[in-house]
């Protein structure tokens, strides 16, 4: 069993995706950072955006010459600590002049002076930490009945609000040669892009869709459709703050998520003032697995 925190969401703002309703273009600080609860702190990604007509690439849009830092809060959110970002190779990509850890349950705010003198600035709550409880096997067999089944402490979060998870399943060393049967047709058949199969999230989960047991820890059975590849896997579990959920749930109805008629879908929650993008964090847990063929299966 492996237990690490896992990165598995990627903010993509493309050109063509007009996230607002506007009648003329008007240019947005785009920003991009995510704290782990337990990791070091994350480097940090400041562009702006593209009118819609144009072709959005992060090194043409990149924002050069900023201040950058993260303040750890406290509760009353006067400043604790503060840790300088400086820029970094590739223009527009800041990093943390020093190492240190990301405190779970800790409110932390993201603070930028542009070189035009213009401020960003966004607040997280880091969610609880998490682990597994049950000892997993090393291997399994691709649709047999024993399906992987992982078991974790509670996470939590901010003022009593209930924790929203999001599973996946990452493919440790993704190649075509190893995609099961259904990826298989997707990508070979249909000529789907493989690499949009490497990571299979399950979306956003209420922690209430869980039975408890006794000490209060909830049990995870990932369904064999989650798996695309096999050999190793990473079995992902991620509790998420409000940042993240969100930009989640407000994208997901922005890309057909909804039944609501268009006059009627909201913009994208980006909880970020002076700029749009994603400030969040998340607690993560993993596990790595190995999934077998069946033996009726060659490969």
């Amino acid at each position: 069993m492996k237990k690490a925190c896992t990165l598995i969401f990627i903010l993509t703002l493309l050109a063509g995706c007009e996230l607002y309703k506007q009648d003329d273009y008007q240019e947005y600080y785009v920003v991009e950072s995510y704290l782990i609860a337990n990791d070091v702190l994350p480097e940090l990604r400041l562009s702006t955006t593209a009118p819609v007509d144009a072709e959005y690439e992060f090194e043409e849009n990149a924002l050069s010459n900023a201040s950058a830092e993260i303040r750890l809060l406290n509760a009353d959110s006067s400043v604790a600590q503060v840790y300088p970002y400086e820029e970094q190779f590739p223009n527009g990509v800041y990093g943390p002049e020093v190492t240190i850890e990301v405190k779970s349950e800790r409110l932390y705010q993201l603070h930028v002076v542009t070189a035009d003198n213009d401020t960003i600035t966004a607040t997280t709550y880091v969610p609880g930490s998490f682990e597994t409880v049950n000892e997993l096997q090393d291997r399994y067999t691709y649709q047999s009945d024993e399906q992987v089944e992982v078991t974790t402490t509670p996470s939590s979060y901010i003022s009593g609000r209930q924790t929203f998870y999001i599973f996946s399943v990452n493919a440790v060393d993704p190649d075509s040669a190893n995609l099961t049967p259904f990826y298989r047709d997707l990508v070979v058949e249909q000529d789907n892009e493989i690499s949009g199969y490497f990571i299979n999230s399950s979306g956003i989960i209420n922690e209430g869709n869980y039975e408890r047991d006794q000490n209060g820890n909830i049990t995870l059975t990932v369904p064999w459709l989650a798996v695309a590849f096999y050999e190793t896997n990473d079995i992902v579990a991620s509790a998420i703050d409000n940042n993240m959920y969100d930009f989640l749930r407000s994208q997901d109805v922005q890309t057909g998520g909804t039944n609501l008629s268009p006059g009627e879908i909201q913009n994208v929650r980006y909880n970020v003032n002076g700029g749009i993008g994603i400030f969040g964090s998340l607690a993560a847990d993993t596990n790595r697995v190995y999934i077998e063929r069946p033996q009726t299966q060659s490969p």
